[in-house]
C-alpha cells in the first residue's frame, strides 16, 4: 500500500487550483474520476469579472461534499476577478476519487496546463518519484521523512508540528520542475504551481506498474 499520489484522480488529501486570467463565465462539473467522460454538463460556474483590486491575485476556496453519489460545491456559483486563483478541495475520506471538469480545456483537473496548480498532503513516508502520464518527461522526487518520535525533544516537536501548516512549492515551466527534488515530513503538503504546460499530471511511479 503507498500514499497515492495522482493529479488525474483528486482524493481528501488532495486540492486542485485554478488561475482565471481572462473575464468571462466558466462551467464545470465535479465528478466521480470514473464517470466524467460520460457527463457533459456543466451546471457549476466561474463568474470572472475585470480585475479591480490592487493586489496580483486573490484566492478562493470551494469545498465540495459528496453525497448521494454525486459531487455538490459549498458555492454552486462563485464570482470572483481576473487573475484571481480558485481552489477545490473535498475533506471528506470516504468519498470517491474525482476530477474537476470545465468547459475550457486549460481547466480540467485530469489535465494541468497554464496558470493551475495540485497540491498533496503527505501521509506516509517514503520516497515517492514522480512523473507526467503524459510524457512530456518532467519528473521530480519527493522524500517524505517521519515526525520526530521523541517526545521530550520539545524543540523538534514544535518544528514538525511548524512545518505542517507550511506547503513545499514546486514550479513547473514548460518542461522543467524546480526544484527537481524536496524534502519534508511526514504530513505536510507540498503545492505544484503550473505556470506554462501543454497538460501534464503529476503522477507517482508505482501507479504505472499498478496499472500492469
Amino acid at each position: 500500500m503507498f500514499d497515492r499520489l495522482d493529479s488525474r484522480i483528486l482524493r481528501f488529501s488532495d486540492c486542485y487550483g485554478q488561475r482565471f486570467m481572462k473575464p468571462g463565465t466558466y462551467c464545470y462539473h465535479a465528478l466521480p474520476a470514473t464517470g466524467y467522460a460520460v457527463d457533459i454538463k456543466r451546471p457549476f460556474v466561474i463568474n470572472v469579472g475585470e480585475r479591480k483590486s490592487t493586489n496580483v491575485m486573490n484566492q478562493h476556496t470551494v469545498i465540495l461534499r459528496f453525497d448521494k453519489q454525486s459531487f455538490q460545491p459549498d458555492k454552486t456559483e462563485l464570482t470572483i476577478e481576473s487573475g484571481d486563483l480558485v481552489i477545490w478541495n473535498c475533506p471528506d475520506r470516504n468519498a470517491p476519487g474525482y476530477i474537476v471538469q470545465g468547459d475550457k480545456e486549460f481547466f480540467a483537473s485530469v489535465r494541468l496546463w497554464n496558470e493551475c496548480g495540485f497540491s498533496h498532503a503527505f501521509g506516509m513516508p517514503g520516497v515517492y518519484e514522480w512523473k507526467d502520464a503524459y510524457g512530456s518527461g518532467i519528473c521530480g522526487v519527493i522524500n517524505v521523512a517521519d515526525p520526530p518520535r521523541d517526545s521530550k525533544n520539545c524543540v523538534d516537536l514544535a518544528a514538525w508540528r511548524e512545518s505542517l501548516s507550511k506547503a513545499v512549492l514546486v514550479t513547473i515551466d514548460k518542461n522543467e520542475a524546480q526544484p527537481e527534488k524536496v524534502e519534508i515530513v511526514t504530513g505536510q503538503t507540498v503545492y505544484f504551481a503550473i505556470t506554462v504546460s501543454k497538460g501534464i499530471s503529476i503522477t507517482d511511479r508505482r501507479a504505472f506498474y499498478a496499472q500492469t
